[in-house]
């Protein structure tokens, strides 16, 4: 028997007992877990560890998900609007169609993830890492780029689109 699995339950049963406004998994490690459909909108997820994680259709809106650690995982259609991402590690990590409209991700590092379809609306990047990472099809409208890093690998929603122009950085070393 998976002896995470009780941890999850555990997890699942605070959120309906108490709401998951009122749940705090500071510091947690919940590596190559599947969390994928909880609710955990409003939860206190700081430092908390969801390297290689599965949380497809997760709802994380308007969580405190700061310096947490999410390289790697699968964020297929997770909500994280109005999350809150500062300094958060999202590098290489599987975003397809993800709701992250009016979300904070001010020194996130985003290297290399996959946001194709996501929901950028009124985002701020302010210092975010997001070379190499592919923003095709995403919808940034109000977006907040300025002093966010990109390089030519980099991929836009539009060919027009001239990140510079919205204040991000051209930063070609590693």
């Amino acid at each position: 028997m998976d002896e995470e699995a009780p941890f999850l339950d555990q997890i699942k049963a605070t959120v309906d007992t108490i709401g998951s406004d009122k749940v705090n998994l500071t510091g947690e490690n919940l590596q190559g877990e599947d969390l994928s459909k909880f609710d955990l909108s409003k939860a206190n997820l700081t430092r908390v560890n969801l390297q290689n994680a599965t949380l497809i259709e997760i709802n994380l809106s308007d969580a405190i998900l700061e310096w947490a650690n999410f390289q790697e995982a699968e964020l297929k259609e997770a909500n994280l609007s109005k999350a809150k991402l500062f300094s958060a590690n999202l590098r290489r990590a599987k975003m397809q169609d993800c709701n992250l409209s009016e979300a904070y991700l001010g020194k996130a590092d985003l290297r290399d993830a996959i946001l194709t379809g996501a929901d950028l609306s009124k985002a701020k990047f302010n210092y975010a890492d997001l070379r190499g990472a592919d923003l095709e099809g995403t919808n940034i409208k109000g977006i907040d780029l300025r002093w966010a890093r990109y390089n030519h690998e980099t991929r836009w929603p539009s060919k027009n689109f001239d990140p510079s122009l919205a204040g991000a950085i051209l930063y070609e070393r590693d």
